[in-house]
């Protein structure tokens, strides 16, 4: 369990510091990613042996709920990796992992400068799925995260800049996107041994796709160790999202009283 917890965290980290979320930078995530709408994009890390690894990433808004009067949304993200061969061939590695999570709407339209804020919204509750197992659902008493980050001391800095609009090329299509520069760094203490990531990064958003993102690329440090990383929107859609989880979820401990304590 504490690996899945980690992978979640991480994994929702990297999302929450994503500029797609800033009102201050004028791009508002929620009028681009109507319920039902999905974006594909493939990203590319290659760390500091030359060591290539692809993930096609799948994210959906799935729908809307109100829940103690207040208004949340259920994101989806589907991931599948593969290690890429020198000779440029691609091996499965692991089952493909499903997390379906509901976030407040407050968590979508904060500012990233208040990256800490935003996160502490992420996982009212989470149900993921790896493979053909069984579905694990997750509740967090307010948000997961929160708990986790009091727990684990987590802090987030990060910085971001615009530098006007240019015209990208993906595989989607062109898009006339707006360029944002981000630097920064978030530490952590993940099942007692502690992580530092360092990052700079450029994105390039449209509002014409759902979730923002149609390119990005950057370097970072994980513990000092360095390493490369890209995306690029494969494909999207603003309508006929649905749920990849499969079965009944099997209900696990409140994980925000766990962390919390």
């Amino acid at each position: 369990m504490p690996n899945v917890v980690a992978r979640i965290f991480i994994l929702l980290l990297a999302l929450a510091v994503s500029p797609v979320q800033s009102a201050s930078l004028d791009f508002d995530l929620l009028a681009a990613t109507p319920v039902g709408s999905w974006q594909e994009r493939e990203e590319t890390t290659v760390n500091q042996k030359g060591k290539k690894t692809v993930t096609i990433m799948r994210s959906s808004l799935l729908g809307k709920e109100q829940r103690n009067d207040k208004p949340y949304y259920w994101i989806e993200m589907a991931m599948e990796s593969f290690k890429v061969s020198k000779k440029g061939k691609r091996k499965k590695t692991g089952d493909r992992v499903v997390i379906k999570t509901l976030v407040s709407e407050a968590s979508l339209t904060g500012d990233p400068g208040n990256v800490l804020t935003n996160l502490r919204g992420f996982g009212e509750e989470i149900i993921m799925q790896s493979g053909k197992e069984q579905p694990m659902r997750m509740s967090g008493n307010g948000g997961l995260f929160a708990g986790v980050m009091q727990a684990t001391g987590t802090e987030v800095n990060y910085d971001f800049s615009t530098l006007g609009t240019e015209t990208v090329s993906t595989s989607a299509g062109e898009f006339e996107a707006l360029r944002i520069n981000g630097t920064g760094s978030a530490e952590t203490k993940v099942v007692f041994r502690k992580i530092k990531v360092e990052s700079e990064s450029t994105a390039w958003m449209s509002d014409q796709v759902p979730f923002g993102i149609v390119k990005a690329e950057g370097t970072s440090t994980l513990n000092g160790k360095p390493s490369k990383h890209s995306s690029e929107l494969l494909d999207f859609g603003l309508s006929g999202a649905s749920s990849e989880i499969s079965g009944e979820p099997r209900d696990m401990p409140n994980m925000g009283d766990i962390f919390g304590r």
